[in-house]
C-alpha cells in the first residue's frame, strides 16, 4: 500500500505540474514544512540532527510526531514502535518507560528538548497521535512542555482525527490544524463544526473550491506530499499557507543553497 501510495504521489506531481501558477516562482519565500525534518541520506526522521539540519538551512517550520510513553513522558516518534527506525519492535513506545526507551535508543527525543532547542527558531508542527480520551494525562502533559511557546505563533497541533485536538482545552483552536488523508470533504465538515484553525492535505486532494471555501471562513491551509518546483509554485500561486514536504533541501531556491 505505501508503495502504490507513493508511486500515485509522484505521478500526481508530474501531472499538476502543468497546472496554472506550476511556471511562476513564489514573489516571496514559501513557509515549507520539514515533514518529519530533513531526513534522508543518513540522517533519521524525527531526529534532532533532521531537525538541525532545517534550523541551519533556514527551514520556517518542521513537522513532527508525539507518542507518549508509560511514564506519560511526550517522546518524538512516529510509529507506535521502534521496529521500522531502529530494529526493535519489542519498544512498544507506550508499554516503555522513558528512561528505558532513552537508554535503548537515546535518537528519539523528548519533546522538552525539541522546545528548548528549537522553540521559536523553527515553527513546531505537532501531530498528535493519540487519543486524549485514552490518555488523559497527554493534553496536559504536552501543554506543559509547550507552556514557553505561544500558540499560532510558535506552534500548531495536528491531527488525522480532529476530536484528539479536543482534549487540548487550554490551547486555542486557532492553533488546531486537522489532517485530510483521502477524506477531504469530511475533514473540512468537522473542522468548520468544531471551530478548528486550520486543515491540512494532499496538494492533489485540496481542491480550488475546497480552498476558496476554506479561506473564505478565515482558516488557514496547508498542502503536502510536494515534492516538485512546480507543485510548490502552483500551491503558493493558489494561496496555500504551509507547504508540507519530504523533499524540502530539494525545494529550497538555489540561491538558498549557495548562501548556506
Amino acid at each position: 500500500m505505501a508503495n502504490t501510495s507513493s508511486y500515485l504521489n509522484s505521478l500526481a506531481n508530474y501531472l499538476w505540474a502543468l497546472a496554472p501558477g506550476s511556471c511562476t516562482p513564489p514573489s516571496t519565500q514559501p513557509k515549507l514544512i520539514a515533514h518529519r525534518g530533513a531526513h534522508g541520506s543518513g540522517i533519521t526522521e524525527n531526529t534532532l540532527k533532521a531537525f538541525d539540519l532545517c534550523r541551519q538551512q533556514g527551514i520556517w517550520g518542521v513537522e513532527l510526531d508525539i507518542h507518549l510513553t508509560r511514564d506519560a513522558e511526550p517522546v518524538i516518534h512516529h510509529d507506535p514502535d521502534c521496529g521500522r527506525l531502529f530494529n526493535r519492535p519489542d519498544l512498544i513506545i507506550a508499554e516503555t518507560d522513558f528512561s528505558t526507551l532513552r537508554q535503548a535508543i537515546p535518537d528519539i527525543p523528548h519533546l522538552d528538548e525539541v522546545v528548548a532547542r528549537y522553540g521559536g527558531k523553527l515553527h513546531l508542527m505537532l501531530e498528535i497521535k493519540n487519543s486524549w480520551r485514552d490518555r488523559v494525562e497527554l493534553p496536559h502533559r504536552i501543554t506543559a512542555s509547550l507552556s514557553s511557546l505561544s500558540p499560532v505563533k510558535d506552534y500548531h497541533l495536528l491531527s488525522l482525527v480532529p476530536d484528539y485536538l479536543e482534549g487540548f482545552c487550554q490551547i486555542p483552536p486557532a492553533a488546531f490544524v486537522d489532517v485530510a488523508e483521502t477524506n477531504t470533504g469530511e475533514i473540512i465538515r468537522q473542522n468548520l463544526a468544531l471551530g478548528h484553525g486550520a486543515v491540512a492535505g494532499s496538494f492533489a486532494l485540496i481542491t480550488t473550491a475546497n480552498l476558496r471555501q476554506l479561506q473564505q471562513a478565515g482558516k488557514q491551509v496547508g498542502s503536502g506530499m510536494v515534492e516538485k518546483h512546480a507543485i510548490l509554485n502552483r500551491e503558493v500561486y493558489r494561496g496555500i499557507d504551509w507547504i508540507f514536504t519530504d523533499h524540502v533541501l530539494s525545494l529550497l531556491p538555489d540561491t538558498d543553497k549557495t548562501r548556506r
